[in-house]
């Protein structure tokens, strides 16, 4: 728990707080994108529909699909910060709101390995981002490279 010298109703509310002055500062100004992110996204929304699962609160993905204007890129989304589920619960939820056969998630932690493994999907280690992951089969080291990938798994 943050803050646990505080009371828990206390803390939450702080990172409440916190929380919607994040959405606030994203919305204003957005945040870096990856090299290529936008040209990758059309060609892949071309082919495929797109999804984003997150373990964010409620709100932030919508302010950065709002600032960037790729909310058209993706067909629908989900996190823990409004389902209270985690994020394999949450794959396994937008799989079967939008009646998809054959998914790919793509992420940069462990725990996103976990949650595609849990969720029955495949998965492709982004090793540009923030983590590291185990025993990995894909791999991608720029965005840029996932279409090219994705004809060799799905």
């Amino acid at each position: 728990l943050m803050l646990p010298e505080l009371e828990k109703e206390i803390a939450i509310s702080i990172l409440n707080e916190c929380c919607m002055e994040e959405q606030k500062f994203l919305r204003k100004l957005g945040g870096k994108l990856y090299d290529k992110l936008e040209e990758t996204l059309s060609e892949l929304k071309s082919k495929y529909d797109l999804y984003i699962v997150s373990n964010c609160q409620d709100g932030y993905i919508q302010s950065f699909l709002d600032f960037h204007s790729f909310g058209q890129m993706f067909k629908d989304f989900e996190m823990s910060g409004r389902t209270g589920k985690t994020k394999g619960e949450n794959i396994q939820l937008v799989i079967s709101r939008n009646h998809i056969d054959k998914a790919v998630y793509v992420g940069d932690t462990q725990g996103d390995f976990d949650a595609a493994k849990s969720a029955g999907i495949p998965f492709v280690f982004a090793e540009y981002g923030f983590g590291s992951v185990d025993n990995c089969i894909y791999s991608i080291n720029e965005i840029s490279s996932l279409p090219n990938l994705l004809k060799r798994i799905i």
